[in-house]
């Protein structure tokens, strides 16, 4: 090359170099103190977008995974509910079987049907107050939509069927008031209707197991959702980090090789400005 002052091709040359490797340590010093690789659109447009839906994706799973613990939360409350009403039916049986033998006497059996009329009315008080969220778990005559996907398909929704514990539901009367009684004016009176409470309270018995199934089986597939949800939004959180997450030895590697270089480019822009000097020389 040759010796002139006018214009001093080297270090043109090498300042380019220099504003170029600045430029990548720049990019470096953004993605080490953040731990992120993309920082802004400009360092991989394809990755940010992606990245980007994969959050989103991860989000809209963890709104899913709120949404089927309350759904479980919901289905718990019924089924102790009706548990305990199942609970309580077993007593009254107890009671009307007890009633319908002729060898009590109508004092004995009104002792009977004092217990017997209570828990009728905590079966009905039972249903009435069982609620989540101010949603009633045993007395809704409308299902419950939980909203356990990402997306506004049908798929993406679970119906739990409502559940039933009231006493006309179950065709024991209503209003917290028996229909049946076991008690009566006379012994035989009393023998025939504790025999036909008894047989209603079989049939309310057997309402209520099945309801206990029929929530059960939401709360088994709940938690086979939550399951799945868990391991798809590790599983997405981990595909956007492999995107965006900066790879911090590479990065600490890219920067002292970005330091020396700089360092390098300067001391040779220091160099190649002394070269006009030498055409001077030349002159003198």
């Amino acid at each position: 090359m040759s010796i002139s002052f006018a214009t001093n091709l080297r270090s043109l040359k090498t300042a380019i170099d220099l504003k170029e490797t600045s430029s990548k340590l720049g990019t470096v010093y953004e993605r080490l103190p953040s731990g992120i690789r993309i920082n802004k659109a400009a360092d991989d447009p394809a990755g940010i977008s992606l990245a980007q839906q994969l959050n989103t994706q991860s989000r809209l799973m963890s709104v899913a995974i709120r949404n089927a613990n309350d759904g479980l939360a919901y289905t718990s409350l019924a089924d102790s509910g009706l548990g305990e009403i199942a609970y309580i039916l077993g007593r009254m049986s107890e009671l009307a079987l007890q009633s319908s033998n002729a060898t009590y006497t109508n004092i004995q059996r009104s002792a009977m049907q004092t217990e017997f009329t209570a828990l009728g009315s905590e079966v009905d008080r039972i249903s009435s107050t069982s609620s989540f969220n101010g949603i009633p778990t045993l007395s809704a005559t409308s299902d419950i939509v939980v909203q356990v996907g990402t997306g506004g398909d049908e798929s993406s929704r679970f119906t739990i069927q409502s559940a039933m514990g009231t006493l006309a539901f179950l065709g024991l009367g209503s209003s917290y008031a028996l229909t049946y009684s076991i008690s009566g004016s006379s012994e035989d009176y009393a023998v025939s209707a504790s025999q036909k409470a008894f047989s209603a309270i079989a049939n309310a018995i057997d309402d209520v197991t099945r309801q206990r199934g029929v929530v059960g089986a939401a709360a088994s597939r709940l938690s086979s959702a939550l399951s799945y949800l868990a391991v798809a939004r590790e599983n997405t959180q981990a595909a956007e980090s492999n995107l965006r997450d900066s790879d911090v030895a590479a990065d600490t590697a890219e920067l002292v090789r970005l330091q020396v270089l700089q360092q390098a480019q300067i001391s040779l822009i220091a160099q190649a400005n002394q070269e006009p000097t030498l055409a001077l020389k030349l002159l003198t």
